[in-house]
């Protein structure tokens, strides 16, 4: 099985599977719920029915147990009868889950992905200008837009414009990012981190609280 790595953090545990078989070797010896195979039935694409399947079987790597995960009206997976939060992420070459009693968020993305098309729809003007005095714009790049991604799932707050209402700064330590999220008058703050696993970079955060906006 390709289950890559498990990864220890102080906010929770990190899991990431190798997308490299098939969705028929995947599902061979997984013990599906009647709501889990008629989801997985419903997938045309192989990718779909790889990321469901890989998900699955990393959770059970994981937890060492089967787990169901279900979803809220907003599209946010949860595990069921469990106390853990979970979010999910899957690039072309993994899939990644993130356990936490915190509230959560991952995201994982290929660093040679082109995403110059879409810089202006998910940058601010100050972020733009902190990318281009780095040493690899395109990476940074990856990164800015994965931690959006991370704080997006971890609210799940519609009608999200990524360049004006989530907002990414570096920080001192390498490997290290804040971000906030102004929208409806309130101010959300995340503590990120990021790393790098076979030419992806994985971004995960943890929501640290928020406040009304006084002005």
């Amino acid at each position: 099985m390709p289950f890559s790595k498990k990864i220890e953090t102080p906010e929770g545990v990190i899991g990431i599977w190798k997308l490299t078989e098939s969705s028929s070797i995947l599902e061979a010896d997984f013990q599906f719920s009647d709501a889990e195979k008629t989801t997985f039935e419903s997938f045309k694409l192989e990718k779909r029915r790889k990321e469901f399947m890989a998900v699955r079987l990393l959770l059970k790597e994981i937890l060492d147990e089967k787990a169901e995960v279900i979803y809220d009206e907003s599209g946010k997976p949860i595990l069921k009868n469990s106390s853990y939060n979970l979010s999910i992420s899957h690039s072309v070459q993994l899939a990644v889950v993130f356990l936490s009693k915190k509230n959560i968020g991952i995201d994982a993305e290929n660093i040679h992905r082109n995403i110059q098309p879409v810089v202006n729809r998910f940058l601010s003007e100050k972020e733009k200008e902190q990318i281009n005095n780095t040493s690899n714009i395109q990476t940074t790049q990856i990164i800015y837009w994965s931690a959006k991604e991370a704080i997006f799932k971890c609210t799940c707050e519609k009608n999200i414009q990524f360049n004006t209402d989530i907002l990414i700064q570096p920080e001192t330590n390498p490997g290290e990012l804040y971000g906030q999220m102004l929208k409806n008058n309130r101010t959300a703050h995340f503590k990120l981190r990021y790393f790098f696993h076979q030419n992806n970079v994985v971004v995960y955060c943890v929501e640290q609280g928020e406040k009304k906006s006084t002005e």
